[in-house]
């Protein structure tokens, strides 16, 4: 390092006053002093960027925890009802595939469709009617998923994708479209669309395994009989809880099934009655009780509450005779019991 002797001689040896000189070396030294504390600042501010963290509380207030659930095969995933449906897209994949395909701990929960979040990410699966003509991301365009016709819209908030697992016309019922929605949690979000497209196609994969096709649907809904091992409507598609209560109505009225009339909505019609099982209901006064539950005994006809909540899933029976007892019988076989 100089010292001022050496700034004594050079300034002899130049005739340049020695103040000069030391006056460069201390500028050269803030200057590098300025550079660091600018590198610092950068780094600094780069690290002080704050990061998105997983939800503290899970599930989330309006969400629910995933239970088991039995998975569909062939075109029956787009005959389930919203929570099931949810329920099944959720865990129609392991838990690693999720994490593999968004990059990181993905959080999920249940609800009118399945939503997944990661640190970066939040993400929304859902079965719906038809193809998108419009989202929040713009017009979409065409393209192909699994060798299926999809539309895309991408944005630099997210992606919305929409596959069509199914051809069945909308105004029919089913919800023949996967809904993959995908924004970002953070300022500078990930790329999105193709794991949009990758996390589509592993839903596919794994919630259309090889098995039945849709029953064909007529004009009013109504679908083919077919003849159904008894069994319980929990987490059935509709057109099986169509022919579950087609069975059941034949066995408590005494009859054969064969001239039933299912219909594509979970409902059946034999002998003048009518069984018509929803998943969200208008809610329940109850006036009485059968196999226990909660009902509603009316001129409209008799409602059963299959769970604690009044709108939620209902059993509804019309039409001509004792539809009380025609429940008590009814019901337990279609409640597992």
């Amino acid at each position: 390092m100089a010292t001022p002797n050496d700034y004594r001689a050079i300034a002899r040896k130049t005739d340049r006053p020695m103040w000069i000189w030391a006056g460069c070396a201390l500028v050269s030294v803030l200057l590098m002093f300025g550079v660091g504390i600018v590198v610092a600042i950068t780094v600094l501010n780069q690290d002080d960027e704050p990061e998105a963290e997983l939800p503290a509380t899970w599930p989330s207030r309006s969400g629910q925890a995933l239970r088991p659930v039995t998975m569909p095969t062939g075109e029956m995933v787009a005959a389930l009802t919203d929570e099931t449906a949810a329920q099944v897209l959720c865990q129609a994949i392991p838990e690693q595939r999720w994490e593999e395909i968004l990059g990181g701990r993905t959080l999920r929960e249940a609800g009118q469709s399945c939503h997944a979040v990661t640190a970066q990410l939040d993400v929304s699966v859902q079965m719906a009617p038809a193809l998108p003509e419009d989202t929040s991301r713009g017009v979409p365009t065409r393209t192909t998923v699994s060798g299926k016709l999809a539309v895309v819209a991408t944005d630099k908030d997210g992606t919305s994708l929409g596959v069509e697992l199914v051809e069945v016309a909308p105004h029919n019922g089913a919800s023949p479209v996967l809904n993959v929605s995908m924004r970002s949690r953070t300022v500078k979000g990930p790329e999105t669309e193709k794991k949009a497209r990758a996390l589509a196609e592993a839903l596919i994969a794994g919630a259309m395994p090889p098995g039945p096709k849709l029953p064909k649907i007529g004009e009013n809904g109504e679908i083919p009989l077919e003849k159904t091992e008894p069994g319980p409507i929990k987490d059935k598609p509709l057109p099986v809880i169509s022919w579950l209560l087609c069975g059941e109505l034949g066995r408590a009225l005494g009859v054969p099934a064969d001239p039933a009339k299912p219909t594509f909505f979970a409902g059946c019609e034999l002998n003048g009655v009518t069984a018509d099982y929803s998943e969200l209901s208008t809610a329940v006064a109850p006036t009485t009780t059968v196999a226990g539950l909660p009902t509603q005994v009316d001129g409209r006809g008799v409602v059963v509450q299959l769970t604690d909540d009044p709108a939620g899933q209902t059993l509804k029976f019309k039409g001509t005779g004792d539809l009380v007892a025609l429940a008590e019988k009814v019901v337990p076989p279609l409640l597992g019991r």
